[in-house]
């Protein structure tokens, strides 16, 4: 199904949407959160990280915590790691994704901060 689909729209296509799904939902997550994100498009293939509130923490452990709860309580699977004493998280942006997803997460994200 994933080779005919490729075939239907072109390499070229999918590429495109989820490149610019990507640069999208991390103009969009910060804007949400009020976090920082400044990496230049020219930089962003398919996947785009992005900066977590300071509130959700800055540990190994914190980064665990949010990654299981996003999981268990949301069914969100997405990877959430500590990096220079801030949570990040990578946006993988594929063709069965939309901005509709990406707002259930950064929604997601929120819920915890408040």
């Amino acid at each position: 199904a994933a080779i005919t689909l490729m075939r239907e729209w072109g390499v070229d296509a999918i590429r495109t949407y989820n490149h610019d799904l990507a640069w999208q939902a991390g103009q969009h997550v910060s804007a949400c959160w009020e976090t920082e994100f400044d990496t230049p498009e020219a930089l962003i293939g398919t996947m785009v990280t992005v900066t977590l509130p300071g509130a959700l923490g800055s540990t190994r452990d914190d980064a665990l915590r949010l990654r299981d709860a996003l999981l268990f309580e949301d069914g969100i699977e997405i990877p959430v790691h500590a990096y220079r004493d801030r949570l990040r998280s990578r946006i993988s942006a594929q063709i069965y994704n939309d901005m509709d997803d990406i707002d259930r997460f950064a929604t997601a994200v929120l819920s915890r901060v408040r």
